[in-house]
């Protein structure tokens, strides 16, 4: 039980309010940056720990206010562990604020995640507004969110239990896909950041000759558009791999030592389309 009570000493009342003022601003410094620093200290998983700080600071500045400027007397006796505990004076009003703030702590069953997407030069390159969506991997349960106008996606809701735990996460969009689709990203924070890329579109021609019809090994192709080329293998077979926004048809040029130069028109994707080059005599 604990019991307040009004003593003298009233002329040291002014020396203790200083002390507890000093005391209250050093706790609401730690605070403060708490607050500000609560992505940085969450990833570092010390926010307990600052919390506690905070704790202890006002415990310390109500202590020496009840008992210094009102000033007043507690006692407090209690079973812990099978034995008898007695408390008294100001440690019983500090254990009293740190014990409540703990017990009166939420302890959340969710917390928020702000994903945002930008491209492979940097956080700055907004390569998705409004479009596609982010996709989570929580253990059974997947989740996805769209793609905002500032390149972010927004869960309302993570289970805390994946807090700090690695997770698959990825983006879905026609044009653009994760630079490295199969990591798993640590949910630190409140914050994640992905990186995209333009999807890759690879296709395959083959080549041969006007009259045998046997593969052309050599046979230089470019594509001006992407400045991207290649050849044929001995097969007559080449691929290339462009970035490109959608499956249209772009201008190709085959061309090799002895053999006519040909402008072709494939469309991106295609895996079958066939050409022949005929001899210059």
């Amino acid at each position: 039980m604990a019991k307040f009570s009004q003593r003298g000493g009233m002329a040291r009342a002014p020396v203790y309010a200083r002390i507890s003022f000093l005391v209250f601003l050093c706790c609401i410094g730690v605070l403060l940056s708490l607050i500000l620093n609560a992505d940085k200290l969450t990833r570092l998983r010390l926010t307990e720990h600052v919390y506690y700080i905070v704790l202890v600071l006002m415990g310390l500045a109500a202590a020496v206010f009840l008992f210094g400027v009102l000033p007043s007397s507690a006692t407090y006796e209690g079973t812990l562990l099978g034995g008898t505990l007695r408390l008294s004076g100001p440690i019983v009003g500090a254990a009293l604020v740190v014990v409540g703030g703990y017990f009166f702590l939420p302890n959340p069953t969710t917390f928020p995640l702000t994903v945002y997407v930008h491209g492979e030069s940097g956080r700055q390159e907004l390569v998705l507004r409004g479009l596609g969506r982010v996709m989570l991997e929580l253990g059974p349960d997947a989740r996805s969110e769209p793609i905002g106008e500032n390149g972010q996606a927004y869960f309302p809701a993570i289970p805390a239990s994946f807090r700090g735990q690695e997770v698959p996460a990825w983006v879905e969009s026609e044009t653009y896909e994760s630079v490295n689709p199969g990591a798993k990203e640590r949910l630190d924070g409140t914050t994640l950041y992905l990186a995209v890329r333009r999807k890759i579109i690879r296709y395959v021609l083959a080549g041969s000759t006007d009259a045998v019809g046997n593969p052309l090994l050599g046979v230089r192709v470019v594509l001006p558009e992407y400045h991207v080329e290649g050849e044929t293998n001995r097969n007559g077979r080449f691929e290339l791999q462009v970035g490109a926004e959608s499956q249209r048809m772009v201008e190709l040029v085959a061309q090799r030592q002895g053999y006519r130069t040909v402008h072709l028109s494939p469309t991106l994707g295609d895996t079958g389309f066939n050409f022949s080059l005929k001899r210059t005599q």
